[in-house]
């Protein structure tokens, strides 16, 4: 299956890949995975998924907007069906300001558990990568 739409972005050791695909019932979504080095091994690479449907993009890259102008304090939910997304305001020990955004959905094995994924956008890439998103969400419509 092709991608309608592909970017990748770097930050630091971090790679972003921002992909819009189509599902088998024709909707779009879009897959945003942060690629980054293994701390057990940095040879390897450890990757993060998140997938936005296309009926929360509006919301999601709303919500986006507000939390990458870097105003503390910021949390905000955008809910999608089953899928439930957070965006979150943070700061790092070292006082860098970062954007979490984590989706949260049942878990197939035990629907009374959840299952979550956390992606991590720090100050520096903050800019670039909202506007990548953007860019994607116009191909969700």
């Amino acid at each position: 299956m092709d991608a309608i739409f592909s970017k990748t972005l770097k930050s630091g050791k971090t790679t972003f890949f921002l992909d819009v695909n189509t599902a088998l019932n024709k909707s779009k979504y879009l897959t945003i995975t942060a690629s980054f080095p293994s701390k057990d091994d940095p040879q390897k690479f450890s990757r993060r998924t998140i997938n936005i449907f296309s009926t929360a993009a509006d919301d999601f890259v709303g919500a986006l907007k507000e939390g990458c102008q870097l105003e503390s304090p910021f949390n905000k939910m955008v809910k999608s069906g089953r899928v439930i997304y957070f965006i979150d305001l943070k700061e790092a020990k070292n006082g860098a300001k970062y954007v979490s955004i984590t989706s949260s959905q049942p878990s197939k094995e035990d629907p009374k558990k959840y299952t979550r994924r956390s992606i991590n956008i720090f100050d520096n890439a903050a800019t670039d990568f909202l506007g990548a998103v953007v860019e994607a969400a116009t191909y969700l419509k």
